[in-house]
């Protein structure tokens, strides 16, 4: 397949997680979200940040199907330029890699992460890392790595990956553990294991308009290199990848 094949509809790509990466295994698509899962949504907003914010990201929901645009914000970070701090957190938290076998937790992590749920035993099984952080029993994070493929949950699209590279999926503290370190310390701890496993570099990426997972971003030393930019209107859907220069 030719690599260096532009997609149609998009701009020419320059970021290497994009550039490396077979054109034509792409989807664009926003996945509809019935009324139980709309419901969901918004006991989950208000749970995290109040009524205000909820009924703004109500609305916006709503009107996604006639208009809808986002831009997703891709990270990377050369893990061989990598070092851990020596004290991360003021809490004590153990750290355990998943495997299929760790139901409970991983029932606590498709709790977490809506979008995981009934999938997440599978991605184990064909080869994913799940980095979980547990209070006790209960798992306080997570941050779900894809050596395969990296898959841009917000504007579904799928490419896949160079030898070497890896995605970060999903990282995720519970509300009760912010500000305790614990991202970072999910962070760097993927980071040493990345390394082990002859990973070279990790991508990742979020909504522009994610200012707290983009400081975890920073102070973790990733670097933003580049922006899809995706519009939906009517039945109409164009993304475009566009280099970013700080």
């Amino acid at each position: 397949m030719n690599s260096s094949a532009p997609v149609p509809g998009t701009s020419k790509f320059r970021s290497d997680i994009i550039k490396v990466l077979p054109a034509g295994e792409y989807q664009v698509t926003v996945a509809s979200t019935g009324l139980s899962g709309l419901l969901h949504k918004m006991q989950r907003n208000l749970d995290d940040y109040g009524w205000s914010v909820t009924l703004t990201k109500t609305f916006a929901y709503l009107i996604r199907s006639v208009y809808f645009r986002q831009v997703y914000r891709i990270y990377r970070i050369n893990l061989k330029a990598s070092t851990p701090p020596p004290e991360l957190s003021r809490h004590n938290f153990t750290f355990k890699i998943l495997t299929a076998k760790n139901v409970d937790m991983i029932a606590q992590v498709e709790t977490i992460a809506e979008w995981l749920r009934g999938d997440l035993t599978g991605a184990i099984a064909r080869g994913q890392l799940c980095l979980v952080a547990l209070d006790g029993n209960k798992v306080a994070g997570f941050n779900l790595i894809n050596f395969d493929h990296a898959m841009l949950i917000l504007v579904n699209l799928k490419k896949k990956l160079r030898k070497g590279f890896a995605w970060s999926e999903h990282i995720a503290v519970m509300k009760e553990y912010r500000r305790t370190g614990l991202g970072a310390q999910l962070r760097y701890r993927i980071f040493e294991e990345l390394k082990r496993r002859g990973i070279s570099r990790l991508y990742g990426g979020t909504l522009r308009t994610n200012p707290a997972s983009l400081a975890l971003t920073r102070s973790v030393g990733f670097t933003e290199v580049g922006e899809i930019h995706y519009r939906k209107l009517l039945l109409s859907e164009r993304w475009r990848y566009k280099r970013y220069r700080g």
